[in-house]
């Protein structure tokens, strides 16, 4: 059984000082993320997924917008919901307990932690799940991962939740 540090690191992705880097704005870039998580480029889809995760390895959120951020430039573009968007999931046991690991839309795996906790939104009138991811982003729980939690949640006095590390998540 390995630790919860052990995993993280396994888990961990590149990440970019994005604090460190202070670029000029350099105005919007035509590129646009849907609803479903689908990147586009002057309104075509961008299918090249080596691009797309090129792309998203450099965005952020900063207030209420969206950036491509690199150590010189940072371009705006228009992202309609959230960038990601969790489409699977596994328990991985670490020393700690039992981790919820999801898999966002790029096959990213991401632990659900008190630093990367899942958080309620509303999303077309309903409240889902979010998965709160460095840098200013988030990831949207996809409805077939939230059945699925649905069907092994736990509940008490305040309603159904998940768990992960030893820490309640609830679903609605």
């Amino acid at each position: 059984m390995q630790s919860l540090a052990e995993l993280e690191t396994a888990l961990a992705q590149p990440d970019k000082p994005f604090d460190k880097w202070q670029p000029t704005h350099c105005g919007q870039l035509p590129i646009s993320i849907d609803v479903h998580g689908v990147w586009f480029y002057a309104g075509s889809e961008i299918k090249r997924e080596a691009m797309v995760k090129l792309f998203a390895s450099v965005i952020c959120k900063e207030a209420d917008s969206y950036y491509l951020k690199t150590p010189v430039e940072k371009m705006a573009i228009t992202v309609a919901d959230v960038p990601f968007i969790i489409v699977d999931w596994r328990f991985e046991e670490t020393e700690q307990g039992n981790a919820l690991c999801c898999i966002d839309n790029l096959q990213r795996t991401w632990l659900v932690t008190a630093c990367q906790p899942l958080q309620l939104r509303e999303f077309e009138n309903v409240t889902v799940p979010y998965l709160k991811l460095p840098h200013g982003l988030a990831a949207r729980v996809s409805r077939n991962v939230y059945y699925q939690w649905a069907e092994i949640a736990s509940s008490d006095e305040d309603g159904y939740f998940i768990e992960s590390l030893s820490k309640y998540y609830y679903l609605a």
